[in-house]
């Protein structure tokens, strides 16, 4: 089981390791504690109590995550809590403060929010670091857990042939760009007035460029503006919202420019057209498919713990 963990781990880490979740959790953690309260123990489950200032704390934080946020709302999440890290812990799962930028960026990705935003949000309601990091930590320890026991697991290709016909068969494919990206450096520190120069400068190559033949070499003679190799991505590999630039951004000209750690970026879409290739969209429809199975296994390995669970009313 030990080495199950590590691949799956491992695998979950891959394709969400953004600075974004670190700054903003390394950020949350240094939120001062609320004053203490007096604690009155409400019910427990399991022999494990929940308090009237758990209630309390996690109908703040339900709120946040837009999820009902009733007294009894909240007194099952802390349930659901309390029986994932006691399963997760008997296979030696427990999620360090460090791995819990993943689950973060999960749920702020969910809620379509960046994480900064959401921990900004957290901290705004009141919630105190104790208590989301405990809430983060058992959903991703159970998550972490049924990935491991469902291991081999994998959507057949039958499945995915008959989702990829519900999609229009080839057609699912989508389309297929071919981009560079061009990037206007700027200092570290810059000012708002050296931000707002560049952003012109930016503006000025866009309304110029009008094919990526001439564009290109116009870009690279510009001072401090970088021009990255081309790359090509079908719709199935991007994400909703660059999916949805791309597209309504014509071809041979540039997306507005974006703020990012690099500078300001504009996309020049060099060209654009049906993806031949459909492996692309056949490999999410297969994540789709073993995300499915992953869910409804967790749901049922979680409502037998709760059948089997003792609760008090205190």
């Amino acid at each position: 089981m030990p080495a199950l963990l590590k691949a799956r781990r491992a695998s979950a880490r891959a394709p969400i390791q953004v600075c974004f979740a670190l700054f903003a959790v390394s950020a949350a953690f240094s939120f001062s504690a609320a004053p203490a309260a007096a604690q009155a123990i409400v019910s427990s489950i399991n022999g494990d109590p929940v308090t009237n200032i758990d209630i309390d704390e996690r109908m703040k934080l339900l709120r946040v995550l837009r999820k009902p946020a009733t007294r009894e709302a909240a007194i099952e999440s802390l349930f659901k809590d309390r029986l994932e890290i006691h399963e997760a812990g008997k296979y030696g799962v427990n999620p360090k403060d460090s791995d819990l930028s993943q689950e973060i960026v999960k749920v702020a990705q969910d809620l379509k929010m960046q994480p900064e935003a959401l921990m900004a949000a957290i901290q705004g309601a009141g919630v105190t670091p104790d208590h989301f990091k405990a809430h983060f930590r058992a959903d991703m320890a159970f998550s972490m857990l049924v990935q491991a026991l469902n291991k081999g697991v994998e959507a057949s290709e039958s499945q995915v042939r008959e989702e990829l016909a519900k999609q229009g068969g080839k057609a699912a494919a989508g389309t297929q760009f071919t981009v560079q990206q061009i990037i206007f450096t700027l200092p570290n520190g810059a000012s708002v007035a050296t931000v707002n120069e560049r952003g012109r400068e930016a503006e000025q190559l866009r309304a110029r460029f009008s094919d990526c033949e001439t564009g290109l070499p116009i870009a690279r003679s510009l001072p401090d503006v970088t021009v990255r190799d081309p790359l090509t991505r079908t719709s199935a590999e991007l994400g909703e919202g660059l999916r949805q630039l791309l597209e309504k951004t014509p071809t041979g000209h540039l997306t507005p420019p974006s703020r990012s750690s690099s500078g300001l970026e504009l996309v020049a879409v060099c060209s654009k057209g049906a993806a031949k290739d459909d492996t692309a969209v056949r490999n999410a429809i297969s994540q789709k498919l073993l995300a499915g199975k992953i869910a409804e296994d967790s749901a049922r390995r979680l409502k037998e713990l709760r059948d089997r669970a003792v609760i008090v009313q205190h």
